[in-house]
């Protein structure tokens, strides 16, 4: 498995590898985004669960984190589509 993107903590799984390299391009992509959605859409949660835990008393920090990490998310999504752009055109 080519690790193309240098991810620091990535498993070297070989049954998956398998299974995602047989995929189709379009089905991976819809994959990758289905993932991000369902990632997202449970930060989203718990920062409302953390909201409605604390009362308003305090959750400031967890509900901040989780926004937080739903843009981080979301610069992951455009930096690997800038990324499969340059190697199309490469």
């Amino acid at each position: 498995m080519n690790n193309y993107y240098e991810f620091s903590n990535l498993s070297n799984d070989k049954e998956s590898f398998e299974y995602f390299n047989s995929l189709s391009t379009n089905t991976l992509n819809t994959y990758l985004n289905d993932t991000f959605i369902y990632i997202e859409s449970y930060l989203d949660q718990f920062s409302y669960v953390f909201k409605n835990i604390f009362n308003g008393k305090d959750y400031d920090e967890f509900y901040y984190t989780c926004l937080s990490l739903i843009e981080e998310l979301n610069d992951i999504k455009i930096i690997l589509n800038i990324l499969k752009d340059r190697d199309k055109n490469d």
